[in-house]
């Protein structure tokens, strides 16, 4: 099955700015709704939740950790609305090649079983942003594990698609400033 997700321009410039703004990660959330078929489902960031400076137990160059009424804040959120959550980060100075690092991996592994458990089972994906490029992945149906995300579309006055660099399923390449913390 295909996995896109699609942003309006007007929230993909706001998303960008904040997740841009200085040299340290930053997180926010988009509210999406869900269109499946037989051989895809498509996301459509409906609106968005800017994580602010107070959301974070820990907010540094290389590491983000939300705080849990912060996580309970956004998924009451994603209900009221009755749309899926899409969290999205930022790697700064990661240019063409961003990737999820480890603990990304095993943060937002987690944070997707909360999220399934919450939203009652919508889809929930993830994506972290480069300052040109994207990755992200998508959970649904049992939430067993991530899959690929094929695509994400701005949408405005033109069309804008961006691959995802698939590093949740590979190796990283190359000289990377990301690290494991614990």
């Amino acid at each position: 099955m295909k996995h896109t997700i699609v942003i309006p321009d007007r929230v993909a410039t706001t998303l960008r700015y904040h997740l841009f703004q200085n040299a340290v990660e930053q997180g926010a959330f988009l509210f999406a709704s869900a269109r499946q078929t037989e051989r895809e489902l498509t996301l459509t960031a409906e609106d968005f939740y800017l994580v602010p400076k107070d959301g974070w137990e820990v907010q540094m160059e290389v590491y983000l950790q939300m705080k849990d009424s912060e996580r309970g804040k956004i998924m009451k959120l994603a209900r009221d609305k009755n749309l899926c959550a899409i969290d999205c980060h930022s790697h700064p100075d990661s240019g063409e090649d961003v990737w999820f690092s480890p603990s990304d991996v095993a943060g937002i592994t987690e944070f997707a079983q909360y999220a399934n458990w919450k939203l009652s089972g919508k889809p929930f994906a993830a994506l972290v942003w480069g300052e040109d490029s994207i990755d992200g992945v998508v959970w649904r149906d049992a939430f067993e594990r991530a899959l690929p995300l094929a695509e994400v579309q701005f949408v405005g006055a033109a069309t804008k698609t961006l691959i995802p660099t698939g590093s949740w399923f590979s190796a990283p390449k190359g000289k990377h400033r990301f690290e494991i913390y614990e």
